[in-house]
């Protein structure tokens, strides 16, 4: 291999993505804007009333005056076409109607809000008498057990997936139908020479967009990072690796935009719903679970939890390293053994 080639290569990459404005935005703007977004829609945010009806008629207000006891509802009268449509379409997670007696309750038991609902309803119908005493609760709102620090580590993993997916198959697609690679066949470059240098190029770019989404996550919003920075820049520059990697396999045939567009959007939809970027898929069993497993964006965001949330150090996480590196390799292997320059 001529690791001169390569260089060559990895500079020129790097020169053009700089120079592009619409690169630069989505590769650093765009995640830094959704990891702000989210984490102020997530930061100590108390949970919102559950809505819900009281089907209008003789006993509605004094059946909606009991609930509105709880802080927890929010009670609207509806008439009953209104109620029901109400129910059907999500807008109001529980219906009641009759008299606060003899209340009649629906919803849907497989939504979590709605049995909550039901559950907070039941206890303002309940007679005083009838009432257990309140349980005095001390509710701790520690770093490292809240969403938002749950949440940071998934979105650096997103943004890896994302920056080795588009970053690396979507481009090399794209030069392909610019008929850019084919010049490229006269030259002495091997294939496993090119893809390389390109991958270094943009593995470059990975690092520091990782270090400023957890910097805005521990800085804005105390999010704790308690393990080794070593174990965290092993786990950027490997789990890049990988992602970019397999965009180099699915860029080694496709010869249009809407190929590899498929493809790409066809690996990361079974990433993002199991991958646990914004819900735990650890509650997931059987066949499932065994799905989890497979995806490699799983990995990435339990070791990077580990080692932000946890004291992890690189000892902790060498084995998410070592499957993470041999998925890369075979990606880049394959992809290597595959390409075509036109």
């Amino acid at each position: 291999m001529n690791l001169r080639i390569v260089r060559a290569i990895a500079a020129v990459t790097l020169r053009e993505f700089w120079r592009s404005p619409d690169a630069v935005f989505w590769t650093y703007g765009f995640p830094l804007l959704m990891a702000v977004v989210l984490g102020y829609a997530f930061h100590g945010q108390a949970p919102e009333p559950l809505p819900v009806a009281v089907v209008d008629g003789p006993a509605a207000e004094a059946l909606a005056e009991r609930l509105r006891g709880s802080e927890r509802l929010r009670v609207e009268v509806l008439p009953a076409e209104a109620a029901d449509r109400a129910l059907a379409r999500g807008r109001v997670a529980l219906l009641l109607r009759g008299d606060a007696a003899a209340p009649v309750l629906r919803n849907d038991p497989s939504r979590p809000d709605a049995e909550l609902a039901r559950l907070l309803a039941e206890r303002e119908l309940r007679p005083p008498a009838e009432r257990a005493p309140p349980i005095a609760v001390e509710v701790e709102d520690r770093p490292g057990s809240r969403y938002i620090d749950w949440l940071i580590p998934g979105l650096i993993g997103l943004n890896l997936l994302g920056a080795g997916m588009w970053g690396i198959g979507f481009n090399l697609v794209h030069l392909r139908t610019q008929r850019l690679l084919r010049r490229l066949i006269v030259t002495p470059m091997r294939p496993r020479e090119f893809l390389l240098g390109f991958l270094l190029g943009r593995g470059i770019l990975v690092v520091p967009e990782a270090t400023v989404i957890a910097l805005f996550g521990v800085l804005l919003w105390g999010v704790p990072f308690r393990g080794s920075v070593l174990a965290f820049a092993l786990l950027v520059l490997v789990g890049g690796f990988a992602f970019m990697g397999l965009g180099c396999l699915l860029a080694a045939r496709p010869r249009t935009i809407e190929a590899i567009a498929g493809l790409t959007n066809l690996c990361q939809l079974p990433m993002w719903l199991l991958g646990g970027v914004f819900f735990s898929n650890e509650r997931f069993d059987g066949w499932l679970a065994g799905l989890v497993e497979a995806v490699p964006l799983t990995h990435v965001n339990r070791a990077l939890r580990d080692v932000m949330l946890e004291p992890a150090g690189v000892a902790d996480v060498l084995l998410p390293l070592g499957l993470l590196a041999a998925f890369g390799g075979l990606c880049f292997a394959l992809a290597v053994r595959w390409f075509r320059w036109t």
